[in-house]
Order: structure tokens, then sequence, then C-alpha cells
């Protein structure tokens, strides 16, 4: 099954590293990333593609645990909204 992220981070050096990292080992087949700079460069809006069999709420509640996280939807669904 395929699934859309939308993520907002902190624009850190690693933050798309994290990201990728998580996504592989948690077992998701990466389908496409797309990223952009906020207006201030201080955050990045991410759009993340993924597929799996396995419930996407594995990924997100590990994605969320990211610290550079700040707010992560799933295809228009809000999962979490966290304050920086």
């Amino acid at each position: 099954m395929q699934h859309v992220i939308t993520i907002t981070a902190t624009n850190t050096p690693t933050v798309i590293e994290r990201l990728l990292q998580v996504t592989r080992y948690r077992g998701y087949q990466l389908l496409g990333l797309e990223f952009n700079a906020v207006a201030n460069s201080l955050g990045l809006e991410i759009t993340l593609t993924v597929s799996s069999e396995k419930p996407i709420q594995l990924l997100t509640n590990q994605l969320n645990k990211l610290h550079d996280i700040q707010q992560l939807q799933l295809a228009g669904a809000t999962l979490a909204v966290l304050q920086a």
C-alpha cells in the first residue's frame, strides 16, 4: 500500500538522513522524496512517499520520535502536531 507523508522539520544537516534511515529500518520502500526550505530557512517542508504492506503507524510513530520533526501529516489527516 502506498502512503504520502507530509513533514515539517527543523532544517538541520542530518534531518533527511534520519528520515531515510528510519524508513529503511522499518522496512518501507521509498517511492518519492521532495523537500523545500521554508521562507525563513529554519525549517523544511518534506513530502515522503512510501510503500509497504505494514501498517503506516509503525513508521509514523518512529518518525514522530525524531527531535527535528515539528509536524507530521498522513494523506490529509493530522497524526501529530508538536510545538517547537
